[in-house]
């Protein structure tokens, strides 16, 4: 959704602007006013945020709201709310490594959008820019991550204590979302109930302060924040969607685009190399990961083929599989000293939803072993199916 919200949104601003040198710098000052002014409200990138922390609730059964849904455009402070203490009590003890993953899963989020506008670029020919957007989300969650161990960040949060009142359900789900996730991580085994009182007297305090941390973990966090930034190792941010290696003989180039990142996970982070190819109807999306958490580093590797043209009793389809091999923490904790292999594959089948046939279907299955995979909310194993519409904006292949 949050995708089409950008992808029809840029490309309306192109067709309403137009094309000419002097309106290729309007056209990006247009575009980034857009996403700077409406990042808060529903379907953009602040509520594709709330609704990754929200995933990771509802996968257990509890309810929250989204904060974007007050149409406050511009809005810097936003939550997840509506929840009972008693749900976090109980996610905390059943899910441990879950509830951990559920503070940085808001920035997970953020970078799955970046990467699929990045692949619509590359492997569909996308005519709209989205570089404000990439710097824009990549800036803020770096910068999101760094305040983690701001002491400003903590005078903050004791205002927002006390503005909230003695109503739980007006509270959000973690407050800093990586003092949360840093504090959760050391700690998967203390109970939600060992921490203090709301200011209010009613219920819990659920936002971990600076000072709760102890040197090591404010260590961690800072150590974060600075790998972080490899996520700006991106030719994508300085409008290089691709390069030309060679081209063959009928003149088909052989493009390809390399990328840096840094994710936080449920057992610590993942530093990544991205490598986008294509060449003709080849389109091959391949992620190398280096998992680490507070022992050993793991290995892993996600390899997808898109859009491969078939032919199925005269219906032109086009069939995307993809498969992940990965070792990682045998028990997705911050501790693990033990790896243990898993994988997923999947299979996307897509029927129209081109430029010649606008309105298309699709379906896709997947499966996984337990592990953690950016952008699916099982920790434990899952089969998914999903299926749904699609409609093509503007022209490409």
């Amino acid at each position: 959704m949050t995708t089409a919200f950008y992808e029809g949104a840029h490309y309306g601003i192109q067709r309403a602007i137009g094309r000419g040198w002097w309106r290729t710098p309007l056209n990006r000052a247009a575009t980034a006013a857009f996403d700077w002014y409406t990042m808060a409200i529903p379907f953009a990138d602040a509520w594709l945020h709330e609704e990754y922390h929200r995933a990771g609730l509802s996968r257990r059964g509890i309810a929250s709201a989204n904060g974007t849904y007050a149409w406050v455009p511009g809005a810097t402070m936003i939550s997840v709310d509506r929840i009972r203490d008693e749900d976090l009590v109980r996610l905390k003890r059943d899910h441990p490594t879950e509830f951990s993953r559920l503070a940085a899963a808001g920035i997970e989020g953020e970078y799955e959008l970046v990467r699929q506008l990045q692949r619509g670029r590359f492997f569909r020919d996308g005519p709209t820019s989205h570089v404000a957007l990439y710097w824009l989300t990549k800036l803020n969650t770096i910068a999101y991550i760094m305040s983690g161990t701001d002491p400003e960040d903590e005078a903050i949060m004791q205002l927002e204590l006390l503005k909230e009142g003695t109503d739980p359900s007006a509270r959000d789900v973690v407050g800093h979302d990586f003092l949360s996730w840093v504090y959760d991580l050391h700690r998967p085994d203390e109970p939600y109930t060992a921490r203090r009182a709301h200011p209010s007297g009613v219920g819990i305090d659920r936002y971990i302060a600076l000072s709760d941390l102890t040197p090591r973990e404010r260590a961690y966090l800072e150590r974060q924040g600075r790998l972080s930034v490899l996520n700006l190792f991106d030719p994508a941010l300085y409008g290089v969607t691709g390069v030309t290696l060679w081209r063959d003989r009928a003149g088909e180039p052989l493009r390809l685009n390399l990328a840096l990142g840094h994710q936080l996970t449920s057992f610590g982070h993942t530093v990544s190399l991205t490598t986008f190819v294509r060449h003709g109807d080849a389109r091959l999306y391949a992620v190398l990961n280096r998992y680490e958490n507070g022992v050993r580093r793991f290995a892993g590797v996600d390899v997808r083929a898109l859009d491969w043209p078939v032919s199925v009793h005269g219906r032109a389809l086009r069939v995307s599989p993809r498969l992940a091999l990965w070792s990682q923490p045998a028990t997705q904790r911050h501790v693990d000293a033990a790896g243990t292999l898993g994988g997923l594959a999947a299979l996307r089948v897509d029927h129209g939803g081109t430029a010649g046939d606008r309105v298309g279907t699709f379906a896709e299955v997947e499966g996984k072993t337990a592990g953690w995979v950016s952008g699916n909310v099982y920790l434990d194993r899952n089969v998914s199916l999903r299926v749904g519409l699609t409609t093509a904006f503007y022209p490409g292949r």
